[in-house]
């Protein structure tokens, strides 16, 4: 159910050890500061497993996608998991 994927401010301020009011002030910041998932436009609700994630890495998500302009191979995010994956089973291209 679509409910199931949203989680709505209540428990995500008791998920976080923080007062419903402190998150609503908050919240932006603790997205800009560290990496706290954005809530969804309509509400004080946020996604679910976005939260989730969060709350497992204790707010260390990987480091922002590089601009669509960056053209480097540091830049593409596809060709660096295809690397990780062969570096790591040992395949060649």
């Amino acid at each position: 159910m679509l409910s199931d994927e949203i989680a709505p401010l209540e428990e995500v301020a008791q998920a976080i050890g923080r007062p419903v009011a402190w998150l609503k002030r908050n919240w932006l910041k603790l997205h800009l500061e560290q990496n706290f998932p954005r809530k969804i436009p309509t509400g004080f609700v946020w996604p679910r497993r976005a939260v989730e994630v969060w709350l497992r890495s204790a707010g260390q998500f990987a480091p922002a996608p590089l601009p669509a302009n960056q053209n480097g191979q540091e830049g593409d995010a596809i060709a660096a998991a295809a690397a990780a994956l062969r570096e790591r089973y040992g395949a060649r291209p």
